[in-house]
């Protein structure tokens, strides 16, 4: 009866090369240092066995076993990346914000820059309502609680803000009905961090339409009535959700739904800074010893008597005295003092490089986050600081847009009983101009819109209408009609 081949391929079937390195590192464990001697380990031996199985598992890269490169270097493969579960380690995070100046720039920062220069309503609509729109904001605040809200976002991975209405208290948990909000009903925003008891549900939205579709359905969060705290169900459309640095959607299901803290990738640098700030200080101490050479000192303290050393001690306390009152020293016949100074030569560069680091990672240029002039010739931290404001621009549309736009309809509804079809909003510029710039750029747009009147590209209203327009960057021409 002939043989047939068994056609199944089996997945855990190793490679005959990975076999054969096997089999090799198994003789030489096995393998005794000389005849007679009893078998044992050998470094040797190890380090070939290592590089036999490296050479059929190891990783991709280049590899100089020779000379201990690359990937055959034991330094250079021992380190790796960790999840360090910082974001969810909410104390830490309070209590690094509250600590380090360091961290709450880094959160504060960016987040009042986002809204510093705020936003402007653009529509058909009279100057008057969208003032009173205005009106409405500033009285209930909204400006710093947004800011609030992208504060502990950026903090604690994720915020929400819960859009209070008049009358609508025990309805929380159902959908919010834009049909139903009269002039007067907006109450203002009440700004709730995931320290505050926030757990997203397990039903998701489902709606396609919806802008949160995919995300929880409701919140449950935790809120102070009269002095009790009660656990609330609240629907998503009426929150506004601020979160942090965004995650893959794996790794934000774990993290309930919220992102990332900002101080979870730049934690390692911001350790760093403060361990060489303050490992600085200590230097100080360093920096001017005076040592004391005395034949019998270290036998009056340990095989003397308590009254030898007692007077070990006033003695030195005496020197003490007239050294800092006279600037004299007494010293014994067989006595010898010696100054030693530290040399701080290096220290300095070392932290620079620290504090170029630590701005690197924070994504703020250190000209802003340190407050120091740009470094280097001919430097003016121009190009830095233009990158940090369009990262901030950036963050504007990705955190704070969504939830004013959100928002702007029942401000609208609140303030004027109606939604204007065409109301939009545009953020202004991030970053403001000195007065000297303000001059060069009302100088050029004057100088083409004459040049376009003159060429009759412009009409006269026209052209008045594009020098009222630069006065919102400018002041320049403000008072035109």
């Amino acid at each position: 009866m002939s043989k047939r081949r068994n056609n199944r391929t089996c997945t855990n079937r190793k490679p005959k090369q990975a076999i054969i390195a096997q089999q090799g590192a198994t003789k030489s464990l096995t393998r005794s240092a000389g005849t007679g001697e009893k078998k044992r380990w050998h470094p040797g031996n190890i380090l070939a066995i290592a590089m036999k199985v490296a050479s059929v598992f190891g990783k991709d890269g280049f590899s100089n076993y020779a000379a201990s490169i690359g990937n055959a270097s034991p330094l250079m493969m021992a380190g790796r990346f960790e999840r360090s579960g910082l974001t969810m380690d909410r104390e830490t995070l309070t209590a690094a914000y509250r600590g380090s100046w360091v961290a709450k720039r880094i959160i504060d920062m960016p987040s009042e820059d986002m809204t510093r220069e705020w936003y402007m309503i653009e529509s058909s609509i009279s100057m008057e309502d969208i003032h009173d729109i205005y009106e409405l904001e500033a009285k209930h605040n909204i400006k710093q609680e947004m800011t609030n809200a992208l504060r502990w976002a950026r903090l604690y991975g994720g915020a929400i803000a819960v859009i209070v209405l008049l009358g609508q208290e025990d309805i929380l948990n159902k959908p919010l009905r834009m049909d139903i909000i009269l002039p007067g009903f907006f109450q203002g925003l009440l700004v709730l961090d995931p320290t505050q008891g926030i757990e997203p549900s397990l039903e998701k939205v489902s709606d396609l339409c919806d802008p949160d579709f995919g995300l929880p359905e409701y919140y449950y969060v935790n809120v102070d009535q009269d002095g009790i705290t009660r656990n609330i169900k609240i629907h998503h459309s009426r929150i506004l959700r601020f979160i942090g640095r965004e995650l893959p959607e794996n790794e934000m299901v774990n993290q309930n739904y919220w992102g990332a803290s900002e101080l979870e990738h730049i934690w390692d640098d911001l350790i760093m800074y403060h361990t060489a700030s303050a490992n600085m200080a200590q230097l100080l101490f360093q920096a001017n010893i005076t040592t004391l050479q005395s034949d019998d000192l270290m036998e009056k303290l340990c095989l003397g008597t308590t009254e030898n050393r007692e007077q070990v001690f006033e003695t030195l306390h005496v020197e003490n005295l007239f050294r800092n009152n006279f600037g004299t020293q007494l010293l014994g016949a067989g006595d010898k003092m010696q100054n030693l100074n530290y040399n701080f030569t290096g220290i300095s560069d070392v932290f620079d490089r620290l504090m170029m680091n630590m701005a690197g990672a924070a994504e703020i240029p250190e000209t802003r986050f340190f407050g120091r002039s740009p470094q280097g010739m001919n430097s003016t931290g121009e190009a830095d600081l233009q990158h940090y404001y369009d990262m901030i621009a950036q963050q504007q549309e990705r955190m704070l847009r969504p939830a004013l736009e959100k928002l702007l309809p029942i401000l609208a509804l609140s303030a004027l009983g109606y939604v204007p079809e065409d109301l939009r909003i545009n953020f202004n510029p991030v970053r403001t101009l000195s007065a000297e710039k303000q001059m060069e750029f009302a100088e050029r747009h004057t100088e083409l819109v004459l040049k376009a009147l003159e060429k009759g590209a412009l009409t006269r209203d026209e052209a008045r209408a594009e020098l009222k327009a630069q006065s919102e960057k400018t002041d320049v021409f403000a008072k035109l009609a």
